[in-house]
């Protein structure tokens, strides 16, 4: 359900609350990759977007707020 990032905030591992599926299915895996490419994904957030979650010790955020999280705490 959660995609981890190899990104760490001060200690806490940062998991991605989004769901992912492929649009169209075959039963064949070298259909799936060309279908895959083709069709895309479907995308489903857990939680909504600029909230962010402290859960035993881990940080769960949406993709789009891992993002705009990034882009303010990370010095270039």
């Amino acid at each position: 359900m959660g995609m981890t990032i190899d990104n760490f905030y001060f200690g806490h591992p940062i998991y991605i609350a989004t769901k992912e599926w492929q649009k169209r299915k075959h039963h064949k895996k070298r259909i799936n990759k060309k279908w895959l490419k083709r069709y895309g994904t479907y995308e489903l957030n857990m939680m909504p977007h600029n909230e962010i979650v402290l859960i035993d010790g881990a940080i769960w955020m949406t993709k789009r707020t891992f993002e705009s999280f990034k882009k303010y705490t990370c010095r270039k």
